[in-house]
């Protein structure tokens, strides 16, 4: 199943991408994560914090956005990756998200 997803509200062109169920979100939430930091995916879970567990900056912060943004075609703010304090509320922002509900 596909859903096609604008990366802004103002794009007249959507791109389709494959639905994912939670452990596929959380395991591309956590596969970005860990390229960043260097680490291994199974280091990182949906507990983890990434301030007080791994003292993610702001920069590699910006980057798990981008990078995200890139394979799920959707847009994020940076706002909502900051108030987001563990992968398990990042993942829960991009379902939101990507059903379209924020």
């Amino acid at each position: 199943m596909d859903v096609r997803t604008p990366m802004d509200p103002g794009d007249a062109e959507a791109a389709v991408v494959p639905v994912l169920d939670r452990a596929a979100l959380s395991r591309t939430v956590r596969t970005a994560v860990s390229d960043v930091l260097g680490t291994e995916v199974d280091d990182i879970s949906e507990t983890t914090d990434l301030g007080n567990d791994f003292g993610i900056d702001s920069l590699e912060l910006m980057d798990v956005g981008a990078r995200l943004e890139n394979v799920l075609r959707v847009k994020i703010q940076i706002s909502d990756l900051v108030e987001a304090r563990t992968v398990g509320d990042a993942v829960d922002l991009l379902e939101r998200r990507l059903a379209g509900a924020v």
